[in-house]
Formats: structure tokens, C-alpha cells, sequence
């Protein structure tokens, strides 16, 4: 029974090789040495993966605002199942990221931004009992579990499965140049290319928010941080 459920879940078309670029953009402006920058937006490569994990580690474990709030990086417990949750999403073949185009033309070694994206069924699920780390706890119960309780995104789009993410990242050398809206953008043409209707996220932060409404996403549902609570009732 598993081995054919699993047989009918989604996969990624051949059709639609890896890496595949999605989009090229260059800053909005100059950084600080007088230059701009050029970007390309791709597929992550297998081989490419642990690179963009460890990119999630360095800066999104650090800046993004709840992990950031609750000191992500002082919990190595939760810092272990992160990596384990983005090489398990990144699995699913849907992850995007932005490298530094060469002089050549082509993509340099250097990560500027990605998305970390995958496939969210039906028959998934998680609950805070599932891992062990303070913050992984706090943010399983609070944005996972409380948010399904708010918006069935299966139910409202009438669908069995859709792209969800967890991590919009930016170098912050590169932020302030739009590089997360053409990120987002680049994420809605690959979504249209492998053929899934919807993409939903939980944006948390204002930078993020407010390119997610440029780049075409609309509110469902909106959660105040003043009314995450720990279980005693107390403000997290």
C-alpha cells in the first residue's frame, strides 16, 4: 500500500531537465564597491544541494525573523533538523537558486539567494511531538500546526497536492537589489512549467511579504506574532 501511494504522488516531468534557468536579472543597484551584479535563477543540481543547505544554515538560520527571535542559532539540536528538513524538500526537485553570472556568461559558484520548495500532499503531516529541538517545537506548532487549522490550502483550491517552501534566502550582500521578487517570480514559472496549480507560503518577514504581493500572491491569512503563546500562555 505505501510503495503505491507513493507510486502516485507527484513527480517532476523529464521533460523539465535539471537544472533548468528560469530567469536572469541584474541588481537594482550598485553595491558597494560601484558595480552591479548579474544574477541567474536555476534548478538546484543534486550536486549542488548541501551547498544551498549549508547557505540556509549560515543565513536563514540567522536573519529570518523567527528563527532570529527565538535564537535559532544557539539550538544545534534544531539547527541538525533543519538540515535534515531542507535535504528533504530539496528531494523533491523544486528548489530554486540565484547564482552570480560570470563574466563568461555563465552561473559562478557563488549562492546569492534560493528558495528551498517542495511538494505538500494531502496525507502529510507534522506535529511538534516529532522533533526535539526548542525552536524546531515552537515553529512546527505555531506555523505548521496553527496554520492548517486557519487555511486548508487543499480545500480552498481544490487540489491534492501544491509547491510549499521553507526558506526565501538572500546573501545579505544582495539584498535591496530584487533579487527575492525575481527569486518568487522565477518560482511561479517553474510551477507552471512542471504543471502544479498553486504555491503557498508563509511569509514571516516584511522584506518577504512585501515581494510576495509584487510578485503576485495574495493573502488567505494573516497571524499576528503577538499571538504565538508557549504552552503556559506566555508571549514566545
Amino acid at each position: 500500500m505505501a510503495a503505491n501511494q507513493e507510486d502516485n504522488k507527484w513527480k517532476r516531468p523529464k521533460s523539465v531537465p535539471i537544472p533548468t534557468v528560469w530567469r536572469k536579472c541584474t541588481s537594482i543597484k550598485k553595491l558597494a564597491d560601484g558595480k552591479t551584479s548579474k544574477f541567474i535563477i536555476q534548478d538546484i543540481s543534486e550536486d549542488k544541494k548541501e551547498d544551498v543547505v549549508d547557505f540556509m544554515v549560515e543565513h536563514f538560520s540567522r536573519d529570518e525573523t523567527i528563527c532570529q527571535c527565538l535564537n535559532l542559532v544557539e539550538d544545534p539540536v534544531s539547527i541538525e533538523e533543519f538540515r535534515v528538513l531542507w535535504r528533504e524538500m530539496l528531494a523533491h526537485n523544486l528548489g530554486l537558486v540565484a547564482y552570480v553570472e560570470g563574466e563568461d556568461g555563465k552561473p559562478t559558484s557563488k549562492i546569492a539567494g534560493c528558495n528551498v520548495t517542495c511538494m505538500s500532499y494531502k496525507s502529510d503531516y507534522m506535529t511538534h511531538d516529532m522533533v526535539k529541538g526548542r525552536v524546531t517545537r515552537i515553529i512546527v506548532r505555531d506555523i505548521l500546526e496553527y496554520g492548517s487549522h486557519i487555511v486548508d490550502v487543499f480545500e480552498r483550491y481544490g487540489v491534492d497536492e501544491y509547491m510549499t517552501a521553507m526558506g526565501l534566502c538572500v546573501d545579505p550582500m544582495y539584498r535591496g537589489q530584487g533579487l527575492g521578487l525575481e527569486i518568487l517570480k522565477a518560482r511561479f514559472d517553474l510551477g507552471k512549467a512542471v504543471g502544479l496549480k498553486v504555491t503557498m507560503t508563509a511569509f514571516t518577514g516584511i522584506a518577504s511579504q512585501i515581494q510576495a504581493e509584487r510578485a503576485g500572491f495574495e493573502v488567505i491569512a494573516e497571524i499576528f506574532y503577538a499571538d504565538f503563546k508557549d504552552e503556559d500562555g506566555n508571549p514566545v
